[in-house]
């Protein structure tokens, strides 16, 4: 529907106009997802003679289609969802944790938002495990050669059963450096690995998932590079995934919150991002 809005179409359609693979056997269950849409205001339904019910993109419907495009192309986001789904895949595997890199490519967790990742993108994902002591790779040599092998060490391990995703676990652990905000209610702003944290965090997912979806549809605005947006949207995403969650977490939404916070007073010159800072400081409070 997206792109039949941005070619000018008249943007409506029903559940015959998506893709047969979409349709074959699950014909309730897109059906379901439209009337979630409708719920949720991204979505418009018309009736139409003869054809039933058709559906059209709302401006929020427009604006969530669009940060799903840009965290599907995000190179960094695409990293990041390859660590995280090599993990789980390995993890899970039957006898040890263990997954072949082109075996992974045929499972769901190697697909950002529909799009496959490449097995470039696969293997610099493994790369990167490899060198912060998650996993062992394996590739035999020229005489018995061997489809790539990705095993967890027992670091790797502890970082799935953990819930968190890679970047968390890694920083969480020592593995990347962390910033934290301290907020004393002045206009200062201080930022730095030996600042403290306000601990008067309240706990209302509501809140939070309201200032993540308020942070989207604001980051076209802001006036950085096309990198540093990603980044905002990156982190705003995650904090409304945290937030959403059928039991959202206090600990991991505020984990997720800092990190939005971090990358927003980063660029407080910009004055829509001081804003949004500002707003995310009184959920600090």
């Amino acid at each position: 529907m997206y792109e039949r809005s941005t070619q000018g179409m008249e943007g409506l359609a029903g559940p015959e106009d998506f893709p047969e693979e979409w349709r074959r056997g699950t014909r309730f269950r897109l059906r379901a997802d439209l009337n979630d849409l409708v719920r949720r205001g991204q979505l418009e339904r018309n009736f139409v003679f003869r054809r039933g019910n058709l559906y059209r993109l709302t401006h929020a419907g427009e604006l969530e289609a669009q940060r799903l495009l840009h965290l599907r192309r995000d190179p960094e986001g695409r990293q990041q969802h390859a660590h995280n789904g090599l993990i789980t895949a390995a993890s899970r595997a039957s006898y040890s944790p263990t997954i072949g890199l082109e075996a992974f490519l045929a499972m769901p967790q190697s697909h950002v938002y529909g799009d496959p990742l490449t097995l470039d993108e696969v293997r610099v994902a493994a790369a990167y495990l490899v060198e912060r002591g998650l996993a062992t790779l394996h590739e035999g040599n020229t005489e018995h050669p061997l489809k790539a092998l990705l095993t967890l060490t027992g670091v790797g391990m502890q970082c799935a059963e953990s819930s968190l995703l890679v970047k968390d676990f890694l920083m969480q652990n020592g593995h990347l450096p962390t910033y934290y905000t301290n907020i004393h209610g002045g206009e200062n702003i201080q930022v730095g690995s030996e600042n403290t944290q306000n601990n008067n965090f309240g706990f209302d997912p509501s809140q939070f998932v309201a200032f993540a979806r308020q942070v989207l549809a604001a980051a076209p605005r802001v006036d950085i590079t096309d990198e540093l947006r990603g980044q905002i949207v990156r982190d705003a995403s995650h904090l409304e995934e945290e937030s959403t969650r059928p039991a959202p977490e206090p600990s991991r939404v505020r984990r997720a919150l800092d990190g939005l916070m971090e990358t927003l007073v980063r660029h407080s010159t910009d004055g829509v991002a001081r804003l949004l800072y500002d707003t995310g400081r009184n959920l600090l409070t």
